[in-house]
This record gives C-alpha cells, sequence and structure tokens, in this order.
C-alpha cells in the first residue's frame, strides 16, 4: 500500500468512483464482499419473522458492518423513526433510511397481510455478482404468499430516504442550551493511491490529541476532504449535531462536507474518536480525545 507519507494537501483524485448514493452521494466503500448480511443469514437463506396483520412492531436496524453504508426499507410498508443512536427523536414517517456504519435507528412499522422482504443494499459500492443479488435480506411473513427473490427490489428503497439531517430531537433529549467553551477543527483527510488515511493531516500516533478539561461544551468543527463517506464515531460520549440538537454518536460525513458537533466533556479519561471505516480507521483516520 505504499508509505503512510505526509497528508497535507491530499490529492483526492485517487479516490475510486462507483456512483452516487442518493443525497449521500460519494464513494461508499473499499472492499466488494461476496454476502451481505441480515442477522448473519445471506438473502437466499434469509431470516423470517412471523406476525399477524395489524400488529406494531419495534425494528431495531444496527449496521454492524467494516466498510458498507446501507439504503434498508421495508418492502410494502411505511415506517416510523422514532430513535437515533438510542436518542428520541420526533416521530418521522419515510420510506427508507440510510444509515452508516456504527448507527442505529430504531423505527416502528404496522404489519401489512403476506411476505415482505426487509432489504439493505450497498450504497454507492458495487456488490459483487452472484445467486444472493449483492443486497441483504430478511423476511417479514404475517399471512400466506411466496418469499420474493433475493433481487427484489421494492419501490420504498427510492422514495422517501431519510437520514439524520431530516430528524429533530425531543426535548427531554437535547443538550442543555450554553455556548461553547472551546472550537477546535477536526479535518479527515485520505486517499486510495496510495492507501492512507488520517485526521488533521497525519495518522493515528502522528496527529494530536483533541485536549478537552473536564465539564466543557466543546464544539467540534468537522471537514470531511475527502470524496469518501466517513461515519464519525466517539467513545465515551456522545455530541449533538449544532445545527438540529439531535443526539448522536456516531455521525456521517459525506464528501466535502463540514459540520459541528457539540460535546460535553463529562467522562474523564482517553479516547478515540474515528472513521468506522475499519479500513481506515486501521490505517490511521483515529485520533485521541485526552483529558488535561
Amino acid at each position: 500500500m505504499g508509505g503512510m507519507g505526509g497528508m497535507g494537501g491530499m490529492d483526492h483524485s485517487g479516490v475510486s468512483g462507483s456512483g452516487m448514493g442518493g443525497s449521500m452521494g460519494g464513494d461508499g466503500g473499499d472492499i466488494a464482499y461476496p454476502y451481505i448480511l441480515v442477522n448473519g443469514r445471506i438473502s437466499t437463506s434469509p431470516e423470517t419473522f412471523t406476525a399477524k396483520p395489524g400488529d406494531r412492531i419495534r425494528l431495531r436496524i444496527i449496521n454492524a458492518a467494516s466498510d458498507t453504508f446501507f439504503t434498508v426499507a421495508l418492502g410494502g410498508h411505511e415506517m416510523t423513526v422514532t430513535h437515533a443512536d438510542g436518542y428520541a427523536v420526533r416521530p418521522t414517517s419515510a420510506d427508507g433510511l440510510y444509515v452508516g456504519m456504527g448507527e442505529r435507528y430504531d423505527v416502528t412499522v404496522t404489519a401489512k397481510d403476506g411476505v415482505f422482504p426487509f432489504l439493505a443494499v450497498p450504497l454507492a459500492k458495487q456488490p459483487m455478482a452472484g445467486p444472493a443479488a449483492g443486497q441483504a435480506m430478511a423476511l417479514l411473513r404475517t399471512g400466506s404468499g411466496s418469499p420474493p427473490p433475493p433481487s427484489v427490489r421494492p419501490p420504498q428503497l427510492s422514495g422517501r430516504v431519510l437520514m439524520v439531517h431530516d430528524l429533530t430531537p425531543v426535548d427531554d433529549a437535547r443538550l442543555p442550551a450554553r455556548t461553547p467553551d472551546r472550537s477546535t477543527p477536526l479535518t479527515f483527510d485520505g486517499q486510495m493511491a496510495p492507501y492512507a488515511w488520517g485526521i488533521n493531516g497525519a495518522p493515528y500516533g502522528s496527529n494530536a490529541p483533541v485536549m478537552v478539561a473536564e465539564g466543557e461544551r466543546v464544539r467540534l468543527d468537522v471537514s470531511n476532504r475527502t470524496m469518501m463517506m466517513h461515519p464519525l464515531h466517539v467513545h465515551g460520549h456522545t455530541f449533538a449535531l449544532a445545527d438540529s440538537g439531535v443526539r448522536k454518536d456516531t455521525v456521517v460525513l459525506r464528501p466535502m462536507e463540514r459540520l459541528s458537533l457539540d460535546l460535553e466533556a463529562d467522562n474523564l479519561g482517553r479516547w478515540m474518536l474515528h472513521c468506522h471505516n475499519i479500513y481506515h480507521a486501521e490505517s490511521g483516520m483515529m485520533i485521541e480525545l485526552r483529558y488535561a
């Protein structure tokens, strides 16, 4: 993969492109996997959940992948999004969701009568060809009928597909109103050739820690300086998106996007802040959050 070298002024032309991911955009990952799974099962042998028509069902959607963003939807159904990373949001109707690595969403659905596919489709990356159709599928069965094929693409996948910026927190989930005590810039840098990723111009171990003091409100001004999507994740803390107040511990940075995140420094220690594409994190896209 070549030497890491310095990361200032990186050439982003080496980032591979594999199509646009709806309103997300950019390149979705580095690895083409032969199988995409829901609860450990491939789409040619899907897990089946049973219920009765009219049942109200809560789905907890967790992207546990290392390198894949997903568009998720339940065929034939409308979702109501209720939580993001465990924090309540105002119930919001959607046909589907964009879910980055490490993100979690809770949704409710009212089950219809029949057999319906729950799908997780890789976003902005080219899947490998094969009988499993390059996507993950589980089934919801509430009545008679044959299951759909692994290649099924219900219209919900291209309907009202939401992301965190479409959500609003409930009042109890908001951080108390407060002016930040300090602002800290974070730049996400990297390239595909040579394969090198970092934060603030250097890989982990060569970049200076983000220093905070206990009790501070810290504003992280984050810039993605690449043409890939990166899920930012912080250990030991949550943050609020400064524009909306939605509470999270993982948020997707779209290509060339800038976000401001407000973090309450309330958990003494030395913590990791990193990209949740694990291949990027392993190659240096991490930085320490350290209490003075």
